[in-house]
């Protein structure tokens, strides 16, 4: 049996580690500044008292408990874990990689590590796709900075 807590945890840890980094992928995958939006206006999804809650605008729009996920097939639940380890290596490779763009002189160098993260945005792709993909299984509705993360990264 799967232990509800856990899957919590791991589910709000992989997205957690996601808005982490999505600014950073979207400016790398558009070219593109992004305009400035406060983080309390976007959607966010944390662990809070053993739920996943969703939040806009800082107030909470929904709430998914340990009972609600019993309702959800085992293996989903188990793969959950997956995700989430995957998600902290595409984060430990992006946070070691990206910080070396602003600093390379080198036109060979940058086109290295670009081609480096571009590789992590395609793997994290199936990743983020999973945990979004379980988080709507659960009963979220995803709005915002999520569906427009996951088309950009799709479509990438």
């Amino acid at each position: 049996m799967v232990d509800p807590l856990t899957v919590i945890g791991a589910a709000t840890a992989a997205v957690g580690l996601f808005d982490k980094i999505a600014d950073q992928v979207e400016r790398f995958m558009t070219r593109r500044p992004l305009p400035d939006v406060p983080a309390e206006h976007r959607m966010s999804i944390k662990e809070k008292n053993g739920a996943i809650v969703a939040t806009e605008h800082g107030r909470e729009t929904q709430r998914i408990t340990g009972e609600d996920l019993n309702r959800l097939p085992t293996e989903l639940l188990d793969h959950v874990r997956v995700y989430e380890r995957s998600m902290r290596n595409h984060y430990a490779v992006w946070s070691s990689a990206y910080p070396q763009l602003a600093l390379l002189d080198s036109p060979i160098q940058k086109a290295r590590v670009e081609g480096q993260l571009a590789e992590v945005v395609r793997a994290m792709k199936v990743d983020l796709d999973g945990i979004l993909g379980f988080l709507e299984s659960a009963g979220i509705s995803l709005d915002d900075h999520y569906l427009h993360m996951r088309q950009l990264v799709n479509d990438y």
